[in-house]
């Protein structure tokens, strides 16, 4: 019988052995430099040895050489930590290989013709950080198990431009470390997820273009208040504007557009103070432009069109410095143009069109905007003389203002405008002679349709 000091001794003999054992197993399950190697030259073959790939080849691919290889980095013991090789027109199915690239954090094949169910391989890829399988020709369904089975520590997932269906598996709020998700612009239906809001690390995510069910936007996504961007259009998303969006507090860009939203928009989303792009066209938005309480002084890009907006356009947007496009074109507005507008000093396109506005177009237009390139104000009620600084700044392309009631001469500064390609100014009570410069212009793509001059006589 043994001792109990012989007793221990065995014990910690076989504690020492099997933790040596462990050593070994666990040296041996990371993948050494010439095995990371051998898998690169794997996945050159897998997507049909692409030119794009030459480089990687087996007389170079000694020593740690494939560190040096295009497209590849490694960390200091040889392991590949970076694949990345977007725009290189690869082709072919996803190479299994990349699974077993155990030290891979960051992966990036975005842009080219890489076809296949979603490659369940990454599963295997533990400290995966960054993935984006963008623009190729993935396809089918998502597994089920996709937000349990990636890694924890994902924190961008892009899936945008693919050929992805079904529905949007829940499992994917498990991925909590995720800053970025798309999954815009596949064929995903079903609706979508309200337990995406749960993801409340997020800043960006992105669902635009996929025939969802007929759906609102979960009032969970109230929980996303990091979100900096938020692209939801042609999501069949119905009902009224989302409230949810109000809590957003760092939303920056807000795309909305090409849905079924009725109702008003909320004065709320005129308090986002970050808020830069604000895209809400082609709805059936109604009611006036309630804006007590304006913060959005950032804003860059406002684009309502294509609604059932009505009222006055609001004052405040004269004073956005930051403007470089207004879009309320096919509304219901009335009243005037604000004054301010034609002194914004970002402004590059101004559309109004469509509408029933009335009074004078503003007096300094294109003064204080030296890159506005594009007005349109056609089918309005608007009176008085088109102003003579719409091409101050020398960069005016088109000047569109058909059926209104617009009166006065043609101003030498529009006629002598060298940058104008577009210009129609039929139906209105013009009077005086049509400037040779518009006959003679021929940067001129259209010039005066029917040019209505005095007593509707056409003048050529």
């Amino acid at each position: 019988m043994a001792t109990p000091r012989r007793a221990c001794a065995h014990t910690y003999l076989l504690l020492v052995l099997l933790s040596c054992c462990s050593l070994q197993r666990r040296a041996a399950a990371q993948s050494q430099p010439a095995d990371e190697a051998r898998l690169l030259l794997q996945i050159k073959r897998a997507l049909d040895d692409s030119p794009v790939l030459a480089a990687w080849n087996v007389s170079a691919a000694s020593g740690g050489a494939h560190c040096n290889w295009p497209y590849v980095r490694c960390d200091a013991a040889g392991r590949v930590t970076s694949l990345s090789f977007p725009f290189t027109n690869v082709t072919g199915p996803f190479p299994d290989a990349v699974g077993e690239l155990t030290g891979l954090t960051y992966l990036d094949v975005s842009y080219n013709n890489i076809f296949g169910a979603f490659p369940t391989s990454l599963y295997r890829c533990g400290s995966l950080q960054y993935l984006n399988l963008s623009q190729n020709y993935f396809s089918g369904e998502l597994p089920a198990d996709i937000g349990r089975s990636l890694a924890a520590s994902l924190t961008t997932l892009d899936l945008n431009g693919n050929e992805f269906n079904g529905t949007i598996p829940a499992s994917l709020s498990m991925l909590r470390n995720l800053t970025f998700l798309a999954l815009d612009t596949n064929r995903f239906s079903g609706t979508i997820p309200a337990d995406l809001g749960e993801l409340t690390s997020l800043q960006e995510l992105r669902l635009a273009v996929n025939p969802f069910e007929a759906g609102e936007l979960p009032a969970s996504f109230g929980n996303l208040t990091r979100l900096r961007t938020l692209v939801a259009s042609q999501s069949n998303l119905v009902g009224e504007f989302p409230s949810s969006v109000l809590e957003m507090q760092e939303l920056e860009f807000l795309y909305l557009s090409s849905n079924s939203l009725t109702g008003s928009i909320p004065a709320g989303v005129w308090s986002l103070k970050k808020l830069q792009i604000f895209f809400a066209f082609s709805n059936s938005l109604s009611g006036n432009l309630a804006v007590d309480g304006f913060a959005a002084a950032s804003l860059t890009g406002i684009d309502l069109s294509d609604n059932k907006l009505s009222g006055v356009i609001p004052d405040v947007f004269g004073s956005l410095e930051n403007l470089t496009l207004l879009y309320l074109f096919r509304n219901n507005f009335s009243g005037e143009i604000p004054a301010g507008i034609g002194r914004l000093p970002s402004l590059w396109v101004l559309r109004l069109n469509n509408n029933w506005l009335n009074g004078t177009l503003p007096r300094e237009i294109g003064k204080q905007s030296p890159n506005l390139a594009y007005i349109e104000v056609n089918d309005n009620e608007l009176t008085g003389a088109i102003p003579e600084s719409l091409c101050e700044g020398g960069q005016l392309m088109a000047f569109t203002a058909s059926r209104n009631r617009l009166n006065d001469s043609i101003p030498a500064g529009l006629a002598n405008c060298a940058s104008l390609q577009w210009l129609r100014l039929d139906n209105n009570k013009l009077s005086g002679q049509v400037p040779e410069a518009l006959w003679t212009a021929m940067q001129l793509r259209v010039v005066l349709k029917v040019f209505k001059i005095g007593k509707n006589r056409p003048v050529r």
